[in-house]
């Protein structure tokens, strides 16, 4: 009898060879199976779960114990140096080099620029340290705090991009050009409106509401690519009030169809490669109940995706589906009695992808530094504009033939020493004679 664990595998085996393998693909549809343990998880939570686009069998997890590394799709997981902390999401770079990047509760941003092997702080300019949420764009990142959201360019030095006092609980790059666009969904924040854009510039955001309740708290959002035949991403919104999708960079809103109306969508995956595939999970609100849903018609309608998946470990809190095709899908489970897992599958089922097309990157808005005033330099400043300081006979040379002085001075004043100097030896072999 072949167990789970062992199909689970097998499943994981023919997928790395269909990412690295071109043409080929796995002989039969998998079932879901279980991947290898998180070591020291314990009764911790996976909050995330994200692949390295160009390496789809290196994926990172974000728990309430750090971060976990595998390269090798998910067989085998180990901690990373970004451990004994609750790190709220994971995520890669869409720009070549795929840098790593986490969010940690109240701990900033950790980035990688080794695939997750290696991380390092890179916390500054943020309105606020806990960050919750991530997007990737071609021309830069952002991230959804406590307070507001931050942009980069460079995912170093980060700028404040408004929504100060809003709780970003999702954030996805709705447009990568003619202007960099961002959608923000709040769990908690002043006033009214709980799903923003902006489009710059500056950090003004604009409510979207056009097919929305008038009020309602985000758990995700999410973007796919630039369909060959569409003007815009699709994006859909999970909220506690339901789950709705858009084809217009977030205008108007249209509710998903196929979701039981009791069952609160909390997370969502997009394929990168195709725009029509996205998939949901629920939690349950940590109780019974939760499940995973897929859409191949861009979260316009939901069907049940469940096959083999316990069913007491379908509280789903986290998706990622690896840049390959046929996709390879990672879940994240919190069963209500404990003992989260992570879950994988192959869903070889699916259509063909669509056509998408290729999108240019532009910076986002507010991500550079304002331009500094910079005084006209006094006559006697001059000096302090040089090159940088040089040796000591370097300055000695310098303050002998310093530019400052005209150069056809310099080269007479040292040919009348020259010629004064053999003037006065002349004359004093006159005195002496020769020797």
């Amino acid at each position: 009898m072949i167990t789970a664990a062992r199909r689970a595998a097998a499943a994981v085996l023919a997928a790395l060879v269909a990412l690295l393998v071109p043409g080929t693909s796995p002989a039969m549809a998998a079932d879901w199976g279980r991947v290898g343990a998180l070591p020291g998880l314990g009764g911790s939570r996976i909050w995330s779960v994200a692949f390295n686009p160009a390496l789809p069998a290196t994926a990172l997890a974000a728990t309430d114990a750090g971060v976990y590394r595998t390269t090798d799709g998910g067989q085998t997981w180990n901690a990373t140096p970004v451990h004994g902390t609750r790190v709220w999401v994971v995520g890669f770079d869409v720009r070549p080099g795929h840098t790593a990047y986490a969010g940690l509760a109240g701990g900033g941003v950790q980035r990688s620029d080794d695939g997750g092997r290696s991380w390092r702080e890179v916390s500054g300019g943020l309105p606020d340290r806990n960050v919750r949420s991530l997007a990737f764009g071609l021309g830069g990142l952002a991230v959804g705090t406590s307070n507001g959201v931050a942009v980069s360019v460079d995912g170093t030095a980060w700028h404040p991009a408004g929504l100060d006092g809003f709780d970003v609980s999702a954030v996805a790059v709705a447009a990568n050009s003619p202007q960099f666009t961002l959608v923000a969904g709040t769990d908690a924040g002043p006033g009214t409106g709980f799903l923003f854009r902006n489009a710059g510039p500056g950090p003004a955001w604009e409510p979207l509401a056009q097919g929305l309740p008038a009020t309602a708290v985000v758990s995700s959002l999410g973007a796919g690519p630039l369909p060959q035949s569409a003007q815009f991403r699709p994006l859909v919104v999970a909220t506690n009030k339901g789950t709705y999708h858009s084809i217009d960079e977030g205008t108007t809103w249209t509710p998903s169809t196929g979701i039981a109306e009791p069952l609160s969508v909390t997370t969502l995956g997009f394929s990168q490669l195709d725009p029509n595939l996205v998939y949901a999970g629920s939690d349950a609100g940590g109780s019974t109940g939760g499940t995973i849903l897929r859409s191949t018609d861009g979260g316009a309608s939901f069907l049940p995706a469940d096959k083999g998946l316990p069913a007491d470990r379908r509280s789903v809190s986290s998706i990622a589906v690896a840049p390959a095709q046929p996709p390879l899908v990672m879940i994240g489970v919190v069963p209500p009695q404990g003992g989260a897992a992570l879950y994988s599958q192959i869903d070889d089922t699916v259509p063909p992808p669509a056509a998408v097309t290729g999108e240019r990157g532009i910076a986002p808005a507010g991500s550079s530094s304002p331009p500094r005033a910079v005084p006209t330099p006094k006559p006697e400043a001059i000096d302090s504009l040089a090159a940088p300081e040089q040796s000591g006979p370097a300055r000695l040379a310098g303050a002998i033939f310093h530019w400052p002085f005209p150069l056809t001075l310099e080269v007479l004043a040292a040919l009348g020493a020259t010629a004064l100097g053999i003037r006065r030896r002349q004359q004093r072999l006159d005195v002496d004679g020769p020797p």
